[in-house]
């Protein structure tokens, strides 16, 4: 197989990015960048839910955490034991965990780290205005 092929099969990406956020102390979070193909299955997920405004956001970056990972069993159960209610997905996780302010900074290392040109965040204001 020529050099070509194997780099286009294999490219070089960036490491996960890790980071903490004052509110939860030490712990260290860790986020990746999603695929295309995982981009597309979250376009579609906002689609069928009617997401709007910076809630359109929330699956991505639910799907981005490795750590913590908001699709573990055992950390959807605690979630579901402190809020009371069943919390089933990465996405209600995500917005059980975490104030409005701390998504805005998740968004921001998310958009940082996977070298988008586009501030998702400003596109969805001014689509609301």
């Amino acid at each position: 197989m020529d050099k070509s092929l194997m780099q286009f099969l294999h490219p070089d990406r960036k490491p996960n990015a890790t980071f903490r956020l004052n509110s939860f102390g030490d712990a260290e979070f860790e986020m990746r960048v999603l695929t295309a193909d995982e981009m597309a299955q979250m376009s579609v997920e906002v689609q069928t839910k009617g997401l709007k405004g910076l809630e359109a956001l929330y699956p991505t970056i639910a799907a981005s955490l490795v750590r913590p990972n908001l699709r573990s069993a055992e950390l959807l159960d605690a979630l579901s034991e402190r809020e009371g209610r069943k919390i089933l997905s990465p996405t209600d996780a995500l917005k059980s965990m975490f104030t409005a302010g701390e998504i805005g900074a998740l968004l921001s290392i998310y958009n940082e780290h996977a070298d988008v040109t586009v501030d998702f965040g400003k596109k969805v204001e001014e689509a609301k205005n």
